[in-house]
């Protein structure tokens, strides 16, 4: 039976979102707010050195990442994106130690290893914030970090700037007004794959995802997306993620009856949950949907794919701008090969908060910042990018592809090229509807945007 393969591999870890191990402060009430109307993308100009000018005070960013255990190669993207952000946003522009320099004030990130631990997350932004003076937060890898360090976002009025963690959750029933994103979220994924598979292959679903934030919160966006086009969730299967021996879950699956199954997962244990999917027959009883993934992995995850078609979050081939241009040429340059799944969200992360300090003068308290954040356009590696004021969810396109080569050559220069794809369709930024799912005293911010339920 054919297979199918859609976009999923990212990121996560909370037994936190739902056993409740890192608390939630009680949230102050909101800034005054008002919707503003969708404005035209800024143009980001490429970079071109030029003379440092008189400059500010330093600013630090303190950068929260996973660079340990089975998702450290997504912190490794998540840096180097970063990274690359800054110097394409700066314009070439750094002081005599070598920093870049951003609305005047030279910029220092300072990276901190959070272990994908909600509660060591938590401690080192506070260490962050109280040590280093660190002025915003950028990160993590972790769904369940991420919901956590959005109650320190509060606590002390800075911005968060997520990504690339994607459970709905960070800016739903964890949302307060200094949190924001450039990670898509789960509702990104699951509305594309859900429409292409409800239409082409079956109305009935099973899940086995990750038991932490971004599982949970992908199983409450495919159940969305499945009934928005006329199909049904009948298996909703959650397993650890250490777990080595996926069995039963996938048993499970298979006796529900489901004509599909979605399964969302990260880390290494992909390559596991593959084999055990063919060993127990799974993949010709069902049509399996999960994401094409990172480029270093691909093959040993994806090896009997060619010829599926999926969904991807980023793939270097795929976007054809000027920025996208700059990072593959930057990061071949830097790295001797091209930028990988998260790396293109590192860098949009950072040229969002540099467009804001732009419109702000440096300036980054809370206030400022959320005013300058708040319904940004600008255009990053994938395209256009649009934070929408309501709920801090950062729309943008998303790729479906087509599976055609698992082993592409090298190139002139003996670089892997990762060229994995042809490209199928790219989904416009403000195309997929996706739902506002604030609660609590900010469910009233949502206004006339989709809601679950609705």
């Amino acid at each position: 039976m054919k297979r199918l393969f859609g976009v999923l591999t990212v990121l996560a870890l909370l037994g936190m979102v739902l056993s409740g191990c890192v608390q939630k402060a009680t949230p102050t009430a909101p800034p005054p707010y008002q919707a503003k109307p969708t404005p035209t993308p800024e143009p980001t100009v490429p970079p071109t050195p030029t003379e440092a000018p008189k400059l500010g005070p330093v600013l630090k960013i303190g950068q929260i990442s996973m660079l340990s255990g089975v998702m450290a190669l997504y912190g490794q993207q998540q840096v180097r994106g970063f990274a690359l952000g800054l110097e394409y946003a700066s314009g070439g522009k750094k002081d005599d130690q070598g920093r870049w320099i951003i609305a005047n004030r030279p910029v220092e990130v300072i990276t901190r290893d959070d272990e994908g631990n909600p509660e060591k997350g938590v401690q080192i932004a506070r260490e962050l914030i109280e040590k280093e003076g660190v002025e915003i937060l950028q990160g993590p890898v972790s769904s369940a970090v991420a919901a956590a360090l959005t109650t320190v976002a509060l606590e002390n009025k800075i911005i968060l700037m997520v990504d690339p963690a994607a459970s709905a959750f960070i800016t739903g029933e964890y949302f307060n007004p200094y949190v924001f994103r450039t990670s898509r979220t789960s509702f990104d994924d699951t509305l594309v794959i859900a429409k292409y598979l409800v239409e082409n292959v079956g109305k009935t679903f099973a899940h086995i995802g990750v038991d932490n934030a971004f599982g949970r919160g992908s199983g409450v966006a495919l159940a969305y997306s499945v009934a928005k086009f006329g199909g049904k969730v009948i298996a909703d299967i959650y397993a650890p993620l250490n777990t080595t021996d996926f069995t039963p879950y996938i048993q499970q699956a298979m006796d529900s009856g489901a004509e599909c199954l979605f399964l969302t997962w990260s880390g290494t244990g992909y390559v596991t949950l593959f084999q055990q999917l063919g060993d127990l027959g799974a993949l010709e009883k069902m049509r399996v949907a999960t994401g094409f993934g990172d480029n270093a992995s691909f093959a040993a995850v994806f090896g009997t794919a060619v010829g599926q078609i999926g969904l991807n979050v980023y793939h270097y081939t795929v976007p054809k701008n000027p920025v996208n241009d700059w990072l593959v040429q930057r990061h071949l340059e830097l790295y001797n090969e091209p930028p990988d799944l998260f790396t293109a969200g590192g860098m949009a992360s950072a040229i969002a908060l540099a467009k804001a300090l732009e419109k702000t003068g440096g300036d980054t308290s809370g206030d400022k910042m959320i005013a300058a954040l708040e319904g940004l356009m600008f255009e990053g590696p994938k395209g256009t990018y649009y934070i929408r004021p309501e709920d801090h969810v950062c729309l943008q396109p998303m790729n479906i592809l087509k599976l055609v080569d698992i082993n592409p050559p090298k190139d002139e220069k003996g670089r892997p090229t990762y060229k994995f794809f042809e490209t199928v369709y790219v989904s416009k930024y403000d195309e997929l509807g996706v739902p506002c799912t604030l609660t609590g005293q900010y469910a009233d911010r949502c206004g006339n945007l989709p809601r679950i339920g609705q």
